[in-house]
């Protein structure tokens, strides 16, 4: 599978369209419109999902000690947090387990885009 990197300089279209949806939600850069998912269930399979997720930052953090002070999330199929690595938890508060990056609650945040 290739993968294209989205970048503004060169996508420009994708960010505008993104920014109008937003926009016509009453979405905007002021609020902070994260929901969050209080009856979270997390199923067997991604148990295993965050097993692997952990191993494998754990096993980046090993190589470079710089990763360490990165941020990790791994959401589900719907865009809901389900686990969550944060070197400074007061730099990201309102980043939570089972909080909703869904582009209709959160808006566009560099999270979605990633």
């Amino acid at each position: 599978m290739k993968y294209e990197v989205i970048k503004y300089d060169t996508h420009k279209h994708l960010f505008d369209e993104a920014w109008r949806r937003c926009t016509r939600r009453g979405l905007n850069q002021d609020t902070k419109p994260f929901m969050f998912v209080s009856d979270l269930y997390i199923s067997d399979e991604k148990k295993l999902l965050i097993k692997a997720f952990r191993k494998s930052i754990h096993e980046i953090s090993k190589i470079n000690g710089q990763f360490k002070k990165y941020t990790y999330l791994l959401t589900d199929e719907n865009g809901i947090i389900i686990d969550l690595i944060v070197p400074n938890k007061s730099s990201f508060s309102y980043l939570n387990i089972g909080v909703q990056l869904k582009e209709e609650f959160a808006g566009i945040n560099k999270y979605r885009l990633l």
